[in-house]
Order: structure tokens, then C-alpha cells, then sequence
């Protein structure tokens, strides 16, 4: 039988959107990295029909969600943490964050306001550009009307990007060169969501840094440039093409490496995020661009965040573990 002396951490996985597919395997690596002598880990299962419980050999736990509570062999029990996997609502929304606040469960990420406003792009970005970071030119359409390409024409301009404000893995996104892709690409990434952000396109390096709060020290991790066959990082580049490159440490001059990592967690602090964070950048030659900034970002196997960490020197699980060991701590302070 388990001991019940070990804190008892929900790792959440699943979600409402076609990126639960990386969410279970996001939530494995970290099921993986978790010291088992030191924690007992168990999936929440999240979906739009139920939630459910069981340990990481499938075998089911009853679950309470009114407590967010389960069984693991010594009655039910709140459980002491939680390390939220979900890219995308209701994990990366702050909605998540609001119920674990309610049940007064600690987890890794930032709160809810700042995980509500970063999953807006639009209101990320717009949000940055009021702190004085460099930004895109950007519009956020509500509805799709008629005057949705002429307003987007004045705006923004061609070439541009159309894509959902609050999804995430690239889905939904087009990239637009003339005016009549616009009608479709408007098409595409309303059927994401109900709301839609043009953004000017930025040609340069793209460019991406992750940040951890690691030892109660906010830590940029080295710079990783993306390159691609495709016409951007989309879903396909990210997770099937084979000759996507993701060069670590990036080949950039020092200079601009210690800019984007000082920007990386300025921006981290600003948002108040916590926990791991992806923040991408475009360098143009002469400046630097931030795009986007991913509160929960992917990591699976095959995800840029875990290759950072190890490009650090340092070991996934020891960085998974820390931060496990964090949120358990902020957990006892509060009580």
C-alpha cells in the first residue's frame, strides 16, 4: 500500500481544445520527472463531459471534484498541489487557476489574471506595448463582418498574420500575402474561437526563450531559434515536419542573446507569470520583436522547453522536482 506520508500532487491534463492531444503528453513527461520517493503523483483528467482520476498504470481513483479531492488508499484526501498540463482552456485561461484558488490548492502557474490576459494575444501584446516592449502592429476583430479585410487592410497591412487570440500550437493560423486570402484565413480562425487577432508580419530569426522561477530565482534559459521549410511555425512544423530545426543554444550574436533573455524575464515579471514560460521573439537584424508569450508551454518529448533546460545544463528532472517543491511551500503558507 502507498504511504499517505508523501504529499499527494494532481497533475491536470486534458482540456477543451484540439491541443489536449500534447496536453497528455506534456503531463507524462512530468509524471516521468517527479521523484516517486518523495511524491505521489496521480493524473486529473479533464474534459468538457468529466473529470476523473487515476494513478500513472491506469488503475482509477474515485475522485471528488467538489473538494478536488481522491482516494489513494487512506479515504479521501484534498490533494496538496497540482502541476497543470493543459495548453488552452480551461488550464491556460485562468479559469483552472480560479478553482484551485477556491480550493485553496497551490500549482505551478501564474494566477488567474495573469494567465487570463496572456492567453489573450491580443491583450498580451497590447498589454506590452503600454510597458514599452517592442511589438507588432496589431488589430482584434469580434465578429466577421464585411468591413473585417478593409479594416485589416488599413490597420495592419499585407503581408499578415490572422489567427485565433486565445488558442494555442498555431491552430487556426494562416498566413496572409494578398487580399483575398483573407476571407478564408478569417474563416479558418473563427471557427477557433470567437474572437480573431491580425498581426503585421515581422520578417527576421524567429526566436524563442523559456523561463523558470526556479529556487524562488526568476532564470532565463538559453535562446532557441526556430527554422523551418514551411511558411511558419505552425502546427505541422512544430510536432510532424521532419526538417523543422530548433537550434539550441541559438547562432545570434551575444549581444541580442542577453537582450532576449533580459526581455524574456522582464516580460515574465511584468505578467507576474510563474512557474515555466515560453516567450518568442522575432529578431529583424536591427531590433527585437515579441510576438507571444506561452504560459503553459508544450512538454512533451518533443517540445523546445525540455531541450532548453538540458541545453542549461541542467536535468528536467531536477528543474520538474524544484518546482513541484515550490508549489508546495507557497501551499503551507498560505495556511
Amino acid at each position: 500500500m502507498l504511504s499517505n506520508k508523501r504529499p499527494f500532487i494532481a497533475i491536470i491534463r486534458g482540456g477543451y481544445t484540439g491541443e489536449s492531444v500534447i496536453s497528455l503528453q506534456s503531463a507524462a513527461t512530468l509524471m516521468e520527472a517527479l521523484d516517486q520517493q518523495r511524491y505521489e503523483a496521480v493524473y486529473v483528467s479533464i474534459s468538457r463531459k468529466d473529470w476523473h482520476c487515476e494513478r500513472a498504470d491506469g488503475f482509477p481513483l474515485e475522485f471528488d471534484r467538489g473538494r478536488f479531492a481522491a482516494v489513494r488508499g487512506h479515504g479521501m484526501e484534498v490533494f496538496n498541489a497540482a502541476l497543470i498540463a493543459i495548453h488552452g482552456t480551461p488550464g491556460e485561461d485562468g479559469k483552472l487557476q480560479g478553482y484551485l484558488d477556491m480550493m485553496n490548492v497551490p500549482y505551478q502557474t501564474g494566477g488567474v489574471l495573469c494567465m487570463a490576459l496572456a492567453m489573450s494575444k491580443f491583450s498580451t501584446t497590447g498589454l506590452l506595448r503600454q510597458w514599452g516592449f517592442p511589438v507588432a502592429a496589431s488589430v482584434l476583430l469580434h465578429d466577421r463582418n464585411s468591413g473585417a479585410e478593409e479594416r485589416i487592410m488599413n490597420e495592419v497591412g499585407l503581408p499578415c498574420f490572422v489567427k485565433p487570440d486565445n488558442s494555442g500550437s498555431s491552430l487556426g493560423i494562416s498566413k496572409v500575402k494578398t487580399k483575398a486570402e483573407l476571407g478564408p484565413a478569417l474563416d479558418k480562425a473563427f471557427a477557433e474561437g470567437p474572437s480573431v487577432m491580425c498581426e503585421a508580419l515581422v520578417k527576421g530569426r524567429e526566436l524563442t526563450c523559456g523561463v523558470a522561477r526556479l529556487n524562488g530565482e526568476v532564470r532565463a534559459l538559453p535562446v532557441c531559434e526556430i527554422r523551418t521549410s514551411r511558411e511558419f511555425f505552425d502546427y505541422e512544423a512544430k510536432y510532424h515536419a521532419a526538417d523543422t530545426e530548433e537550434i539550441i543554444p541559438a547562432e545570434i550574436p551575444n549581444d541580442v542573446t542577453l537582450l532576449i533573455q533580459e526581455r524574456s524575464v522582464a516580460i515574465y515579471r511584468a505578467l507576474d507569470c510563474n512557474g515555466m514560460v515560453r516567450i518568442d521573439h522575432f529578431w529583424t537584424g536591427e531590433e527585437v520583436i515579441t510576438i507571444e508569450v506561452n504560459t503553459t508551454p508544450g512538454f512533451s518529448s518533443a517540445s523546445i522547453f525540455p531541450k532548453m533546460i538540458r541545453a542549461a545544463g541542467l536535468e528536467v528532472p531536477a528543474v520538474v522536482n524544484a518546482i513541484a517543491e515550490e508549489c508546495l511551500q507557497r501551499g503551507k503558507a498560505r495556511r
